[in-house]
């Protein structure tokens, strides 16, 4: 049995995309970070880290999105993440370049402008929305790039990257972010936002 703690923002989302990829059954567990439920004694048996999301399975606890991604597509002996080496490394270098890069810029850009807000606690940083926004705009052609020359961040087949992807990128549609110069991107965010597995997380997954 699977239990996902967390949040429906990009670091939760990608999880539960790739647990309903893998069709397995989970529960969703929203875990309340304005009131503090993530630092409490229960919660941090699961997420020493008093972080989510968290990941629950049978007695097993896991942290870190990425990691539990792996864990689930491994576990569930799913082709949604490769055995050979270098088709597993070309995807576990887009989930880095995704958290490390563009990933992170699009997140802070989202919560300075989205999430803030509705969150009511004070204005977006606009320091931190340019600095994001410079990022941004020189991560985004290497992505263009590369779907121009493959149908899915790891190459020809549907792969957990793609799922992480779509979990940063989607932010991109509430921030009404400009994706003119990216064609090939905004067809593959439209082609990943039809998927059934993306949509009944939309059901599960949220506030």
């Amino acid at each position: 049995m699977y239990r996902l703690y967390g949040i429906p923002t990009q670091n939760t989302l990608k999880v539960a995309y790739v647990l309903d990829a893998v069709g397995v059954e989970y529960e969703f567990q929203f875990i309340n970070l304005a009131k503090g439920e993530q630092k409490t004694e229960a919660f941090l048996k699961i997420n020493p880290i008093g972080k989510v999301p968290a990941l629950k399975h049978n007695d097993t606890c896991l942290f870190e999105s990425n990691s539990i991604c792996r864990y689930i597509a491994r576990v569930e002996k799913s082709s949604l993440y490769p055995n050979d080496l270098l088709t597993k490394t070309q995807n576990d270098q887009w989930l880095d370049f995704f958290s490390n890069h563009l990933g992170r810029w699009l997140s802070t850009l989202f919560f300075e402008k989205c999430l803030k807000p509705q969150m009511g606690v004070g204005e977006p940083n606009i320091s931190k929305c340019d600095e994001a926004l410079n990022f941004i705009n020189q991560q985004f052609p290497p992505i263009e790039k590369h779907l121009k020359e493959v149908k899915f961040f790891g190459g020809s087949q549907l792969s957990i990257t793609d799922f992480v992807a779509f979990a940063y990128l989607e932010q991109t549609i509430p921030l009404k972010f400009d994706m003119t110069l990216y064609p090939k991107t905004h067809d593959w965010l439209k082609h990943m936002g039809l998927l059934e597995s993306i949509k009944k997380t939309k059901t599960k997954v949220k506030f």
